[in-house]
């Protein structure tokens, strides 16, 4: 697939290079790789007849079969998209997958909430940077257990014995290896990559970064710390954007990304050269110092009850011009993707209660999942960004044509991308006056959808 020209291809195509050491294993996954796409959000018992059910579970369970294996090949074609351009983003970013029940799976962790079981998955999604972000797949992949003990879940655990932090350096090294020099990557993480070993590694790689500040720093050669040198830096540029609603997240996430409602935020932004002394977070770093440009983001006159915007954002990239200091923003404001691609994983694709008993099971189906989750993020992106492009950009002829003849309200002799969308939401009892679809009906209309073209198929060879 070229990611320029839209083209959205199948999950088989996109794993098809997977080699689990066994040609009926590969084909395994091929098959179930597109039977898991066309119906994201339902059960494997509803999603799947019982003689594929049965594969599937044996698939999942197979000590041959691994996540890594599995993932290769998607992550290979994301890095052939990337060098299609020039400069992309990387966005980096964890979150947990908490799996209910009174039972306790074999080999699941402990979270956040006491009582739950589960694991940590940080991704690395790459996106292109030339501001219309692009979803170009994933780069890396790593989980992380905490378990009483190591059970081994070979290198997607790697982060466990060397600190739990240890999972963002070793993403952005996988994610440069993959890429190969071939284009410029831009990492692009939240406030818990705020460390001085992560930002000495970065510099002596020579990587390009952004990361938001979590820590007020101590700098060298002022008495004062980064946020009251930034705070008192001369302002470069102002900017009206977007801030999408925030719902209300519970525990102490929710402490930090308080509930939100959409606005256009008017923002002063400041940009300062600081150089940074080695601190007690520094690890192995060999440095003594480290020279970062900082950004300073605020919101100065916010609606009432709504918490004002600030961001301190420190970052390798040049700030001479107010245009540079805007790329810089934006580079950070693309971050969002990440928890559209969560949502897509999680809502879209019922990643969360899938009844798989074990860990090694629930990797297996999370490798499958992750390109369906993209997959699922490319196509809504196409429709809120490419809304004029020809339907055919999202969907295959034969999908269109039976869209256009269930279709509730009809649709344009030409439909675009959005009308499709929308139409496919209407299957699954979205209605337009309610906004853009969500994951959990866009994904419902698409089972709908693909379940027609199936007896649309029956149709036309009964009556050749």
């Amino acid at each position: 697939m070229s990611s320029k020209r839209g083209e959205i291809p199948a999950i088989s195509t996109e794993l098809s290079e997977a080699d689990l050491g066994d040609d009926r294993l590969n084909r395994r996954l091929g098959l179930l790789a597109d039977q898991l796409a066309e119906r994201p959000g339902e059960s494997f018992p509803k999603a799947l007849d019982d003689s594929q059910l049965e594969a599937a579970y044996r698939f999942f369970r197979n000590d041959r079969v691994s996540p890594e294996a599995i993932l290769a090949p998607h992550f290979r074609q994301s890095a052939r998209r990337a060098v299609e351009h020039e400069r992309i983003l990387v966005v980096h970013d964890t979150t947990q997958f908490d799996f209910p029940g009174n039972s306790k799976r074999e080999g699941l962790g402990r979270l956040i909430r006491p009582s739950a079981q589960g694991f940590f998955g940080h991704f690395s999604l790459a996106l292109s940077a030339d501001g219309t972000r692009v979803p170009l797949g994933l780069l890396a992949l790593e989980t992380v257990f905490r378990l009483d003990k190591s059970i081994g879940h070979k290198n997607w655990t790697r982060a466990k014995s060397r600190g739990e932090r240890a999972r963002w350096l070793n993403c952005i090294d996988d994610a440069e290896m993959l890429l190969g020099g071939r284009t410029n990557a831009i990492h692009v993480m939240d406030r818990e990559a705020d460390s001085y070993a992560l930002l000495a590694a970065l510099a002596d790689r020579r990587r390009d970064f952004v990361v938001r500040s979590f820590q007020d720093r101590v700098l060298v050669d002022h008495e004062a710390r980064l946020r009251e040198v930034a705070r008192a830096s001369r302002p470069s540029l102002r900017r009206e954007v977007p801030l999408s609603p925030r719902p209300r997240i519970p525990g102490p996430k929710g402490e930090r990304h308080p509930t939100r409602r959409f606005r256009i935020a008017s923002l002063r932004v400041a940009a300062i050269a600081v150089e940074l002394p080695r601190t007690s977070d520094g690890g192995n770093a060999e440095s003594a110092t480290i020279g970062v440009n900082v950004i300073h983001v605020s919101e100065k006159k916010p609606p009432s009850g709504q918490p004002p915007v600030e961001w301190f954002l420190l970052t390798s990239l040049p700030i001479d011009t107010p245009e540079a200091i805007a790329f810089v923003v934006d580079c950070y404001r693309a971050r969002w993707v990440i928890e559209e691609f969560f949502k897509a994983l999680k809502t879209g694709c019922q990643y969360e209660s899938r009844q798989l008993e074990s860990a090694g099971s629930l990797l297996n189906a999370l490798a499958i999942f992750a390109p369906v989750a993209w997959r699922l993020l490319l196509l809504r992106h196409l429709a809120r960004t490419a809304a004029k492009a020809p339907a055919t950009a999202a969907l295959t002829t034969k999908q269109l044509q039976v869209l256009m003849a269930v279709a509730k309200k009809p649709l344009p002799a030409r439909p675009t991308v959005r009308d499709a969308m929308l139409a496919v939401a209407a299957l699954g009892g979205h209605l337009k006056n309610n906004g853009d679809p969500g994951w959990l009906v866009l994904g419902r209309g698409l089972h709908d959808l693909l379940l027609l073209e199936l007896g649309w198929r029956a149709r036309e060879e009964a009556e050749k």
